[in-house]
């Protein structure tokens, strides 16, 4: 069981509308709230150092860092859309511009 001095760094009340917004999820006890927020919390800081260890400037976090980690790692491919790399509008244009072509 968690420590009970022991806070999460992520608000529990958000965390318990994610997991309640679920169809499969009735009710939620205050240590399955605990710990999903402390692995979220492990998880960020984890994907936050690789970025940074892989990181050009070892001092700043950079966007492009973590879209690179995220794209470049299969078992964080389901993050893929939520943190994609940038791209410039120019690029996207002719991305559609060669999508409508092939049709």
């Amino acid at each position: 069981m968690a420590d009970k001095d022991e806070k999460s760094s992520l608000p529990l009340s958000r965390i318990r509308t994610i997991m309640k917004s679920s169809p499969d999820v009735s009710s939620i006890s205050h240590e399955a709230l605990f710990l999903t927020g402390k692995a979220t919390e492990l998880f960020v800081q984890n994907l936050a150092q690789v970025s940074l260890d892989r990181s050009k400037e070892k001092k700043q976090l950079h966007y492009g860092d973590l879209s690179e980690v995220v794209n470049t790692n299969d078992v964080l491919q389901f993050l893929q859309d939520i943190i994609p790399r940038k791209i410039k509008a120019q690029e996207y244009f002719d991305l559609i511009e060669d999508d409508e072509e092939e049709t």
